[in-house]
């Protein structure tokens, strides 16, 4: 618990470069070890010639300094977004005048650890035990999840986002967020998981709707 409370201690902006790094070594190693030109080609195989897949590869990895670009833009507003919910969540349970939303703020980053482990997790898997995989393979699976109880061709698209966020990574964040606001604030801990129940699971949940209403609009 020592070492969870000095991490949840730790500046936002440190916390923000180490989550931010540790995702741009999952990129690169990603970018090196997974998606090769064979994996590249067996995934439009049947859209694109040899020629074309291998033009469309080699066009992506000179652009895939973009992601590098997003990402930091992405997760400041991903962390935003939720430590609004949270302390919405903080407000209306007449809790802020116990922690503020900087606070919040640097415990969102902090509890993004776990999604972070997640992605090492996925990599490993794909590295070491997948065997013969393609892109749609990789977006597909997700740790410890429902999803990987089901074969991509059993699953309509509606329901891969929801099958995936349903997974033992996210609910370790919801009890880092609750955890995080107990230490940080000196909130009690039944009023902690309130404020996490009542705010982050049903903006979740209403997160998990609109990406299904999306994938409705969406064409193959």
């Amino acid at each position: 618990m020592n070492s969870a409370a000095s991490w949840f201690n730790l500046g936002r902006f440190r916390l923000f470069l180490v989550i931010t790094g540790l995702y741009f070594v999952i990129f690169w190693l990603s970018e090196k070890i997974l998606i090769n030109e064979i994996v590249f080609y067996n995934s439009f195989s049947e859209q694109l010639t040899y020629e074309r897949a291998m033009n469309l590869f080699v066009s992506m990895k000179e652009y895939r300094w973009i992601s590098y670009v997003v990402t930091p833009l992405m997760l400041v507003i991903r962390f935003t977004l939720i430590s609004i919910v949270l302390y919405t969540g903080v407000f209306f349970l007449n809790l802020h005048y116990k922690i503020s939303f900087s606070m919040i703020f640097r415990i969102v980053i902090a509890s993004e650890i776990v999604f972070v482990l997640a992605g090492f997790i996925k990599f490993l898997w794909f590295c070491f035990f997948a065997g013969n995989y393609d892109l749609n393979d990789i977006s597909f699976f997700y740790p410890l999840s429902l999803v990987n109880l089901f074969r991509i061709s059993e699953v309509d698209k509606l329901w891969v986002f929801p099958l995936q966020s349903a997974n033992l990574f996210q609910a370790a964040y919801i009890l880092l967020l609750s955890y995080g606001l107990t230490k940080a604030g000196s909130i009690e801990k039944s009023a902690s998981e309130k404020v996490v129940i009542f705010s982050y699971m049903p903006a979740l949940l209403f997160w998990i709707v609109l990406v299904m209403f999306i994938s409705v609009d969406t064409p193959l």
